[in-house]
């Protein structure tokens, strides 16, 4: 029984482990990588937050159209009171009958003290010049293409985080291909060394072999060490932690696309259309305008409306009571006329014309780099498509020249050389083939971003 518990202990320690390991790795999809993405990388959620702000902004610029009501509680002591010199009102009164010596002029104090005031003022601005309205629409058009600037942010997260995990399903199927070239590295040296052991082979074809299968080890190493650079360069672009376990799953194949089937001019045209960046420019465009409406403004009238209502008690103590203070309430309205204010005004007219301008140099030289763009997209999805076309074909083909190779030189018909270059040439034909599949699927992402159709995964 004690043999049997401890057998059983030494199960679970050993177990155990493994199992909370396995637990702890974290499968990975093309979805949910980009749902991964999405909601944990650090860029991505500045470009959130920046949304937040901009929308808060307009909510700023509405502020000042909108009455601004502020309380106010002021208390004042006097620790000396200032005397005014004034006429002596009651000898002139007086006249004749005034005692002699009295002064043509008496010192007064106004005040007392302690002066505790409270109430509140409204101002409301009636007139600004269209700055008020400008500002709102400035505000809104901000946020509009501060949205449309994230959504920029969200195709190029998606369009990354595919390149990332694509280099990961890449580097994963080229480490099969080289564990299947080792493996018939290995399976050709068995085969030489029974013919060698027979006499049927000689011993530089024994060496030959052995050499084939020391060159595969190398590249094998390679190949494992490189898909470890393309899980940490995903696990980056999703936001993990960089000790998390990963594992990617998924078809590594070959899908059709009809976007590849439109022609070159329909998808500039489509870039034209749906690309944020061009959405975001047409915004920016109202920015723009609107800057130069508010600097106008600083050369016309502004008309205020003010209201104040307000009690005022004044003690040369501090018990002050209800019935010490006295009620003030008065509205005025206030027009204010620009004169001069240092060519500040001017100036600014003119950095706000400049900037307009400078934005249709800028509009153009966007359009022309997403036309660019959306060409070389283009380009690189046919010669991507043609590639792995053809490589697939040379897979075929190499299998069955490396097929008949063995089968030839177990019948003597064929020399070692002839199996080692077969096999050379299906190596080469499946890296072929992986990395035309990986340049294809970049190619169609690539393709999306570029007429700004990439909302997630195609």
């Amino acid at each position: 029984m004690k043999r049997c518990c401890l057998v059983f202990i030494v199960f679970f320690l050993i177990i155990f482990p493994a199992l909370i390991i396995a637990q702890e790795k974290l499968i990975l999809s093309l979805e949910n990588s980009v749902d991964y993405a999405l909601q944990n990388n650090p860029d991505f959620k500045i470009a959130e937050k920046e949304v937040q702000k901009a929308r808060a902004m307009v909510w700023e610029a509405y502020s000042v159209l909108l009455p601004q009501l502020d309380g106010s509680v002021n208390f004042q002591h006097n620790w000396e009171i200032q005397e005014s010199t004034i006429p002596n009102f009651i000898k002139t009164m007086l006249g004749p009958a005034a005692p002699p010596g009295m002064p043509d002029y008496v010192q007064i104090a106004f005040g007392l003290e302690n002066t505790f005031i409270y109430g509140a003022r409204v101002n409301q601005p009636l007139f600004l010049g269209g700055a008020g309205l400008a500002g709102i629409q400035a505000a809104t058009a901000a946020r509009d293409a501060t949205e449309q600037v994230y959504e920029a942010k969200k195709q190029t997260l998606i369009y990354q985080t595919a390149v990332a995990f694509f280099n990961c399903m890449l580097t994963k199927e080229l480490i099969a291909v080289q564990e299947e070239a080792l493996a018939q590295a290995q399976a050709n040296l068995e085969l030489v060394l029974k013919k060698y052991n027979v006499g049927m082979a000689s011993g530089f074809d024994k060496m030959r072999a052995q050499v084939e299968v020391a060159n595969s080890q190398p590249d094998l190493i390679a190949a494992r060490n490189n898909n470890r650079l393309a899980m940490t360069q995903l696990r980056t672009i999703l936001g993990l932690e960089k000790n998390t376990e990963i594992e990617v799953i998924g078809e590594f194949t070959y899908t059709e696309d009809e976007l590849g089937n439109l022609s070159l001019s329909e998808l500039k045209e489509m870039a034209l259309q749906n690309r944020p960046e061009i959405l975001a420019l047409q915004k920016q465009k109202i920015i723009s305008q609107k800057q130069v409406t508010i600097a106008r403004s600083e050369f016309l009238p502004k008309l205020f409306f003010t209201t104040d209502y307000s009690y005022m008690a004044m003690r040369n103590d501090l018990n002050f009571r209800q019935d010490d203070f006295n009620k003030g309430f008065y509205s005025a309205f206030s027009l204010q006329i620009p004169l001069f204010h240092g060519f500040r005004s001017m100036k600014g007219y003119q950095k706000a014309e400049l900037d307009k301008k400078i934005f249709f140099d800028t509009e153009k030289q966007a359009m022309d780099g997403i036309n660019a763009e959306v060409e070389v997209a283009y380009n690189n999805y046919l010669e991507g498509k043609e590639k792995f076309l053809s490589a697939r074909e040379t897979v075929e083909m190499a299998k069955e020249a490396l097929r008949l190779a063995n089968l030839m030189y177990e019948e003597g018909a064929n020399t070692q050389l002839d199996v080692m270059s077969a096999q050379l040439a299906l190596n080469r034909a499946r890296l072929a083939y992986a990395s035309s599949l990986y340049d294809y699927h970049i190619a169609r992402y690539q393709l999306y971003k570029a007429v700004g159709k990439l909302q997630g995964v195609i």
